[in-house]
C-alpha cells in the first residue's frame, strides 16, 4: 500500500511551469485562475449541500448532490493543477480526473434518467401563478368561513362534539350564546344537561346514553332554561362517530328555534281562528294549484256540502257536481271564461248537500301568479249567504212594501191636502161673505168669533200646506244639480221682503259658493232659517241674521247666526221634531214643523244639523251641503 501511495505521489517528472518557460506573466493569472475557480468550486457544494438539507420538501434532492460531487472534483482538478506547475505529481492529477470523469458519467446518466420528469416541473412563472391561485382560494376560503360563521350566527345554528376518551366536550360560539354563556367557559357533558327543563332532561339524557351505548343518532325540539334563565325552543342533533366499529366521538348541531317554535303556536292558534270564523261565517276556503292539478279545500269548504274531510276527495269535478243543475251550465263558463283570460271571478249560485238541501253560496277565486317555472293557481272563498239571501229577499219585499205604502201616504197627502183645505176655502170664503154683508148687524162679539175662525182656518192651511211639504221630501232625493246660493237668497229675500221691512230686519252674508242640491230644497231651506230668524225676534230689538260658510273638505260647512230670543239647551234635540213648539201660538205664530223641515232636507243630503245658542242672546244653526254629486 505504501508502495502504491509512493508511486502515485512519485514526482519526478517535468514540471508543468517549463511548458510556460517560466514566464511570469502566463503563470500568475493562471494560478490566480486556478485558485479562485478552486475558491468558488469548493463553496459552491457546500451552499448546495446545505440548501438540500434545509428543504426536506425538495424534489430531485439527490441532483444537486451528484451536482455538488462533480463541481467538487473540478475544483480538486483546478488545484492539482497549480500545485503541478512547481510539483509534477501528475499520477494524482490523473487520478482526480478520472474521479471527476466517473463523477460526471453519474450526473449525467442520473439527468438522463430524470430528463421526462425534470420536463413536467411547472416552470417559475406557473409556479407563481399556482401560488396566486392557491393565495386567491385562501381568500375565497376565509370567505366562505366567515360567510359561514355569520350563517350559523344568524340561524342561530352551532355545533358541538364529545371526545369520548377524554370525555371533553366542545361548544362553539353560537351554543354558547343560545346558552347565554361567556364563551369559552367549561362545561361537560352532566351541566350541558341540565340547562334543559325539568320536563325534558330525562328525555335528552335517555337520547345521550343511546347514542354512547347503541351509537343511535337523535334528532329532537325540546326546551332549555338558559344562565339567564330564560326559556327557550332548541333543537339538539346528535351522531356517533365510528373508527373501526368503535365510538370515538358524539358530535352534533345545536340550533336555536325558539323564535321558529313560537310562530308556529301563533299559526296554529291563527289557523284554530279561522276555522272558528269559517264556522261561524259559514264559509270554507279553498285552492286549486294549475300545474298539479292539486286541490285543497278547509273544513268549511267540505261542511258547506255536507261532508266530513275525509269523505271525499276534494276535485273541480265533485265541485262541479255540487251545483244545482240549473245553474251548473252558467258557472262551468264563467270559471272556463276566467281561466281562459287569466281573470278572477266571483259568482252565486245554488249547490245540492249530501242530504239533498239546496242552499245559495257565494263563490270567489283569486288567480295568484308565481314564477314562469311554479306556474299560477286559483285561491277563493265559498260562503253559504242562504240566510242572508232569504233576508235580502225579505227586506227587498219588505222595501217594496214601504214604496208602496209611500206612494199612498203621498197620494194621500195629495188628496187630504185637497180634500181639507177645500173646504177651508169654502169655510173662509162663507165668513168672509157674512162678515161683509152682514157685519153691521154682528156686535163686537160676534165679529171677534168670525174672525177667530178665519185665523184658525189660515192656521189649519198652514198646517196642512207644511205637512204637504213633509211628505214631499220623503220621496226619493231628485237629481243634484249646482245650485247657486247667492241666487238662492236673493229669491228668499224677494219671498220675505214685507216681513224683512216690516221688521227691519238686516240679512248679511259674504260671497256663497255653489253647491250640489235640489234647488226647489235649498230655498225652502234657507227661508226656514231666516224667516225664523225675523219671527223668533227680541222684543224692541231689530234681527240680525249672518250667513257664513267654510269648507271642510268634501262639503261645504254653514252657519246661520240669529240675534233673537235663543233657545234652551235641554231643547236642542227637541226642536227638531214634529209638532215640537217652545212657545204659544200668541207669542209666536207656526205649525212646529219648519225645523224639522230643515232638518229632512239637511238628511236628504246626506248631511247633519245642529244648533249652538245662548239663551236670551240668539242661535247658530250649523249644517253642511255637499260640493259634487258625490
Amino acid at each position: 500500500m505504501l508502495e502504491l501511495l509512493r508511486h502515485v505521489f512519485e514526482n519526478d517528472f517535468m514540471p508543468h511551469g517549463h511548458c510556460y518557460f517560466w514566464e511570469k506573466d502566463i503563470l500568475i493569472p493562471i494560478v490566480i485562475g486556478d485558485l479562485l475557480t478552486f475558491l468558488s468550486y469548493m463553496t459552491i457544494p457546500i451552499l448546495l449541500w446545505k440548501f438540500v438539507k434545509n428543504r426536506e420538501d425538495l424534489r430531485f434532492g439527490v441532483v444537486f448532490k451528484a451536482f455538488a460531487a462533480f463541481i467538487f472534483f473540478c475544483g480538486i482538478g483546478h488545484l492539482i493543477d497549480v500545485v503541478n506547475i512547481w510539483e509534477p505529481y501528475y499520477r494524482v492529477s490523473a487520478i482526480a480526473k478520472m474521479c471527476t470523469g466517473l463523477v460526471s458519467l453519474g450526473t449525467v446518466l442520473m439527468l438522463f434518467k430524470l430528463y421526462p420528469k425534470a420536463l413536467k416541473l411547472p416552470s417559475v412563472a406557473r409556479l407563481d401563478g399556482v401560488n396566486e391561485e392557491l393565495k386567491r382560494k385562501n381568500r375565497e376560503l376565509t370567505e366562505l368561513n366567515e360567510m359561514y360563521d355569520d350563517t350559523m350566527k344568524a340561524v342561530r345554528l352551532g355545533y358541538w362534539h364529545l371526545d369520548i376518551e377524554t370525555n371533553e366536550l366542545y361548544w362553539s360560539d353560537v351554543v354558547y350564546d343560545i346558552h347565554e354563556m361567556e364563551r369559552g367557559c367549561d362545561v361537560d357533558v352532566a351541566s350541558a344537561l341540565n340547562f334543559y327543563h325539568p320536563d325534558h332532561r330525562e328525555i335528552i339524557s335517555e337520547l345521550v346514553t343511546n347514542a354512547i351505548e347503541k351509537s343511535e343518532p337523535f334528532d329532537v325540539e325540546l326546551k332549555i332554561i338558559t344562565a339567564a334563565q330564560n326559556e327557550l325552543w332548541v333543537r339538539a342533533i346528535g351522531k356517533a362517530e365510528l373508527k373501526e366499529g368503535k365510538l370515538v366521538r358524539l358530535k352534533g348541531l345545536f340550533q336555536d328555534i325558539d323564535n321558529l317554535k313560537r310562530k308556529e303556536e301563533q299559526l296554529r292558534a291563527s289557523e284554530s281562528a279561522l276555522k272558528e270564523a269559517e264556522d261561524l261565517a259559514q264559509l270554507g276556503n279553498w285552492r286549486w294549484s294549475f300545474n298539479k292539478q292539486r286541490h285543497y279545500w278547509s273544513d268549511g269548504r267540505f261542511k258547506i256540502l255536507g261532508y266530513k274531510p275525509q269523505e271525499i276527495e276534494p276535485t273541480l269535478q265533485v265541485a262541479l257536481e255540487s251545483i244545482h243543475p240549473d245553474d251548473r251550465e252558467r258557472v262551468e263558463g264563467t270559471i272556463k271564461g276566467a281561466i281562459a283570460e287569466n281573470q278572477n271571478y266571483e259568482l252565486t249560485y245554488r249547490v245540492i248537500r249530501r242530504d239533498n238541501e239546496v242552499r245559495i253560496v257565494k263563490d270567489k277565486g283569486v288567480l295568484v301568479k308565481l314564477s314562469e317555472t311554479r306556474g299560477q293557481y286559483y285561491a277563493g272563498i265559498v260562503m253559504d249567504i242562504t240566510d242572508e239571501s232569504l233576508k235580502e229577499q225579505k227586506l227587498q219585499e219588505s222595501l217594496k212594501a214601504l214604496e208602496r205604502s209611500n206612494r199612498e201616504l203621498q197620494d194621500f197627502a195629495y188628496v187630504a191636502s185637497h180634500d181639507l183645505q177645500e173646504p177651508l176655502r169654502v169655510i173662509t170664503s162663507y165668513l168672509q161673505l157674512i162678515e161683509m154683508s152682514y157685519g153691521d148687524l154682528l156686535d163686537d162679539e160676534g165679529k171677534l168669533f168670525i174672525d177667530s175662525i178665519i185665523k184658525a182656518s189660515a192656521r189649519m192651511k198652514s198646517l196642512i200646506n207644511d205637512l204637504l211639504i213633509l211628505s214631499r221630501l220623503e220621496t226619493k232625493q231628485r237629481d243634484a244639480v249646482p245650485v247657486d246660493l247667492n241666487k238662492v237668497i236673493s229669491v228668499v229675500k224677494e219671498d220675505l221682503s214685507l216681513k224683512i221691512i216690516d221688521s227691519n230686519a238686516e240679512i248679511m252674508h259674504p260671497e256663497l259658493p255653489v253647491v250640489y242640491g235640489d234647488e226647489g230644497r235649498m230655498r225652502r231651506l234657507f227661508q226656514n232659517f231666516i224667516g225664523n230668524g225675523i219671527k223668533f225676534r227680541r222684543p224692541e230689538v231689530d234681527p240680525k241674521i249672518e250667513i257664513d260658510w267654510s269648507d271642510v273638505g268634501e262639503k261645504y260647512q254653514f252657519r246661520i247666526k240669529d240675534n233673537g230670543i235663543g233657545i234652551k239647551e235641554e231643547y236642542f234635540e227637541r226642536i227638531f221634531t214634529i209638532f215640537q213648539r217652545l212657545h204659544t201660538r200668541e207669542e209666536y205664530e207656526g205649525t212646529g214643523i219648519g225645523l224639522a223641515i230643515c232638518k229632512k232636507i239637511v238628511d236628504k243630503h246626506d248631511s247633519t244639523i245642529r244648533v249652538e245658542s245662548e239663551y236670551g242672546k240668539g242661535s247658530s244653526f250649523i249644517f253642511e251641503l255637499n260640493k259634487s254629486k258625490g
